[in-house]
């Protein structure tokens, strides 16, 4: 909100221009205050040598030009020109004589006002803040002048201002009682803002005596100088605090501004850690300092105008650098980053504000000329609560620390307690270290011995004497400084150095010694180094004795004929070679990969390893035959086992094994189709003998019959019954015959060795030879029964025989299925490649779930009730059509007729 509030300003303060009136002159009334500045015409004196008398020539006079109208006005900017204003004041009759003409810029250095009299001439006053204060006429903080005008007659008025720094003229006519009346609300404001400048002051002084926190020290400078800058800015320093210092009045702003510069950086270090965490902005930031500190040196002994621009230049800079510290503070999550970073973007419109009127591109107002005082209040106070935040935390690390001060502090209190049983355990440990059978050595910077325990001259044969340096136990000078290069580089990195190095007792003989190493004081080699050492040689003998021994076991785990698994957490810590031949990876890529890429899915990984580790829990071993999956995606059956290395403990490791049982799976697969195969075989004996005894019984009941008949009445009966008789034994014999040959035709066609013969033929002539077959096989049925040939539908290359079977049962039985009557049809049509054969009836048709079995031999629909039948027909049918290269589809529902469709290639 201060920050929208200030640009809002600052946009009134670019916009707001001088009001449209006749440049030179201006009426005074009775009004309480007049503007001035916009009226005025201007004479630029460059070499700020002319005199009034100069400038009352007509050639100067001619030279006067109305002031520049918009921002700049009476706003001259950095300039060294002295420059001459006038304007005529027509002063109307009821208008007051007593006037107070206003400067409204304290820093201004040098004024001359003449005023023109009665007589003709001109009233000489001077001002300026080169001048002490106590020569002021009026004594005001800013230059106030007093004039005397002339009701009903014009004045006019020159005035002459030159200054070192910025040059600006705002020009004020005011009654007297306006002005006083002015100045309280304008000294209100002001000390409200010094007020709040003091406030902060001294509640951060209390703040640093009693927290010793360097950055409130910094603060309250900071604010000191910023209070000492807008006291000079204000004229308040010149009228209270230095009124007899005109050097300090000339380089007050500027060295103030320097000081303030120096400590606000200082602050915003502190502050913000910069040093830290952001050490390149830092150092930034440092040299800024040092620019102040030039800054300050220039503004006391350089010419002021040089302080100025140093002044004006750096202050954007340093403000817009603090900004940016600011954001990255933020985006640290800094404590108080966010104050930090609200207050000094408020101030860098401050200081832009103050660096455009010092410059001439903004008008001299309220707002130009104290951008800064507001800038500075808003900043104080934002900067304030950003302390405030620090301090809030800091109690909370106080807090912290206190706790864990109490925490030390029971610490100290228990070490104080046992400090001389640690005095004893010390003399004890030093009895220890002397008596250890670890060699322990303290060496010198330069590796010679400055302490050895017996255990360490016992390792190398050697006496206290003999030992003054390691370098005679290594096996040359090059590998001893090998070795010391290494251990200087890791104390360089603060680390332990170990190794186990093959070296040399005094003797001669090697052994083989593992070394520990690090420095008295980490990352020092310069308080010397404690070694431990110890003697390794039977330890290295029974390695190389166990990796003979690991070398051979495992040259006989990777010619086992069995996968092996070592796998801890699902993932394989060993594999041998026939594993990875079972699985077809290298062995090397298998090693720490999880077992989940050999399963057939991860739930089957997930559900075997939930079966596996209750398994492996309850009773410490698992075994299974499941499926797994090889890396070209082929699966394949194993017998695997498996057995916690620690009892009952999957999560030490289990060591599996897996024996590759496709084979034999395989095989168990084929014995189960074979036995599948006899049961069907079975069963197909037991239907085709139910079939056999109910379809012979028939035939052969009507044989007996008749052949006792003939027997025992044969030369009584007419010749018409004797033929009757003889016929239906025919009939009989002949029913039995066609049973008998289609059972035939099915174990020719389950052999493989149905014959087939095709040969051209004439299919019209055969297809109603059938028809009529089909009719004569059932005498007397209601059925109608038509065919229908497509054109061209004549001749075709099949086996004849086969044919008959074909057509000669679906026309059979769609006859024979229909019982109520109906139609039948056998439809014959062409298709690309294929020849079409459709037979149709509106018989009993056949249940949906059991049109499946259709095709099976002995297999009859459970609707047929007493119609007769074999059960062979349709496998006949079936084998037919299959020995021809073609296919047959059956549609049907139960009630409503039955759809055969035979496809045949065609030729």
């Amino acid at each position: 909100m201060p920050l929208l509030m200030w640009v809002l300003m600052l946009v009134l303060a670019l916009v707001s221009g001088p009001a449209l009136a006749q440049p030179g002159q201006m009426s005074i009334g009775q009004a309480g205050r007049y503007m001035l500045s916009e009226f005025y015409t201007v004479l630029e004196d460059k070499t700020a040598q002319l005199g009034f008398e100069d400038v009352l020539q007509s050639e100067a006079q001619a030279r006067f030009k109305p002031v520049t109208p918009g921002a700049s006005a009476t706003n001259f900017g950095l300039s060294r020109s002295a420059f001459w204003l006038r304007i005529t004041l027509n002063t109307q009759p009821e208008a007051p004589a007593s006037w107070l003409l206003e400067v409204a810029y304290p820093p201004l250095d040098e004024i001359e006002l003449y005023v023109s009299n009665p007589a003709g001439g001109f009233d000489r006053q001077l001002g300026g803040d080169s001048r002490p204060f106590s020569s002021r006429i009026v004594p005001h903080r800013n230059h106030v002048l007093p004039v005397t005008l002339q009701p009903g007659k014009a004045s006019t008025l020159y005035m002459r201002v030159a200054s070192l720094g910025t040059l600006a003229a705002p020009v004020r006519l005011w009654q007297p009682a306006a002005l006083w009346a002015h100045d309280q609300s304008e000294y209100s404001v002001l000390s409200l803002y010094f007020g709040l400048l003091i406030g902060l002051f001294f509640y951060n002084l209390l703040l640093f005596v009693s927290l010793r926190d360097r950055v409130y020290l910094y603060y309250v400078l900071f604010v000191a100088w910023i209070a000492i800058s807008q006291a000079a800015l204000t004229g308040l320093g010149t009228q209270f605090l230095w009124p007899d210092w005109p050097w300090w009045v000339r380089v007050a702003v500027a060295a103030s501004n320097a000081t303030s510069g120096v400590f606000g950086i200082l602050f915003a270090r502190d502050f913000l850690s910069s040093r830290i965490t952001m050490p390149r902005l830092d150092r930034f930031l440092q040299l800024q300092v040092a620019l102040w500190l030039l800054t300050l040196a220039a503004a006391l002994l350089l010419p002021y105008v040089i302080a100025v621009w140093l002044v004006t230049v750096l202050s954007g800079i340093t403000v817009t650098s603090l900004v940016l510290v600011g954001i990255l503070s933020v985006r640290k999550k800094h404590p108080g980053a966010i104050y930090f970073l609200v207050a000094w973007a408020v101030l860098l419109l401050g200081v832009a504000c103050l660096a455009l009127h010092n410059t001439g591109f903004l008008p001299t107002n309220a707002l130009t000329t104290n951008a800064m005082m507001i800038g500075s209040a808003l900043e104080m106070v934002l900067l304030s609560f950003g302390l405030a935040n620090r301090i809030n935390v800091a109690i909370a690390e106080k807090e912290q620390a206190q706790a864990s001060s109490q925490v030390e502090h029971a610490m100290v209190e228990a070490l104080s307690e046992s400090q001389e049983r640690y005095r004893a355990v010390l003399q004890e440990r030093e009895t220890i270290l002397a008596t250890s059978n670890v060699g322990i050595v303290f060496l010198t910077p330069q590796g010679r011995f400055r302490w050895a325990n017996q255990a360490t001259l016992e390792i190398f044969g050697a006496t206290q004497l003999q030992a003054t340096s390691m370098e005679p136990f290594y096996q040359s000078r090059e590998e001893y400084l090998r070795v010391g290069g290494e251990v200087a580089a890791c104390i360089a990195h603060g680390e332990v150095y170990q190794t186990e190095i093959q070296m040399r007792r005094l003797d001669g003989s090697l052994i083989w010694i593992s070394l520990s190493g690090k420095a008295v004081v980490t990352r020092d080699l310069a308080q010397g180094t404690v070694w431990v050492m110890m003697n390794i040689t039977q330890r290295k003998a029974l390695e190389a004795e166990l990796l003979r021994t690991s070398s051979e076991r495992e040259a006989i785990l990777n010619s086992a004929l069995v996968g092996i698994v070592l796998s801890v957490a699902r993932r394989h810590e060993w594999v041998n070679e026939k594993f990875a031949q079972m699985m077809g990876y290298p062995r090397a890529e298998m090693i720490g990969q999880s077992s989940a890429a050999y399963h057939l899915s991860r739930q089957d990984w997930e559900q075997f390893g939930r079966e596996a580790s209750e398994a492996l829990v309850s009773s410490g071993t698992f075994t299974a035959e499941r499926q797994l999956r090889r890396r070209n995606g082929e699966g394949f059956w194993v017998q695997m086992g498996g057995s916690c290395i620690r009892p009952n403990d999957p999560e030490s490791g289990v060591i599996w094994t897996f024996l590759d049982i496709t084979q034999r799976k395989k095989s168990e697969e084929k014995t189960r189709e074979a036995l599948e195969q006899q049961r069907e075989l079975n069963e197909l004996r037991s239907r085709f003998v139910a079939m056999t005894s109910h379809e012979f019984r028939t035939p052969l009941s009507s044989i007996l019959s008749a052949q006792e008949l003939l027997k025992h009445y044969g030369d009584r009966l007419p010749e018409s019954e004797k033929a009757d008789i003889l016929e239906g034994i025919s009939v009989g014999v002949h029913r039995m015959m066609r049973m008998l040959d289609r059972v035939l035709l099915i174990g020719k066609a389950d052999a493989q060795m149905l014959e087939f013969m095709p040969k051209p033929l004439d299919l019209k002539p055969l297809f109603h030879e059938l028809l009529e077959e089909a009719r004569a096989q059932q005498p007397g049925t209601p059925c109608k029964v038509g065919v229908e040939f497509a054109r061209g539908m004549s001749e075709g290359v099949y086996d004849e025989k086969l044919l008959r079977h074909i057509f000669g049962n679906l026309l059979s039985n769609a006859i024979k299925y229909s019982p109520q009557g109906g139609e039948v049809r056998f439809e014959v049509s062409i298709e690309p490649g294929h020849s079409v054969f459709v037979v149709s009836d509106q018989g009993i048709g056949i249940p949906s779930d059991e049109v499946g079995h259709l095709f099976e031999s002995f297999h009859r629909a459970s609707n047929v009730g007493a119609i007769s039948g074999t059960g062979l027909g349709l496998a006949i049918v079936k084998n037919a059509v299959t020995v021809h290269g073609g296919t047959v589809e059956v549609d049907s529902r139960a009630g409503q007729g039955t759809r055969f469709t035979v496809w045949l290639p065609a030729g």
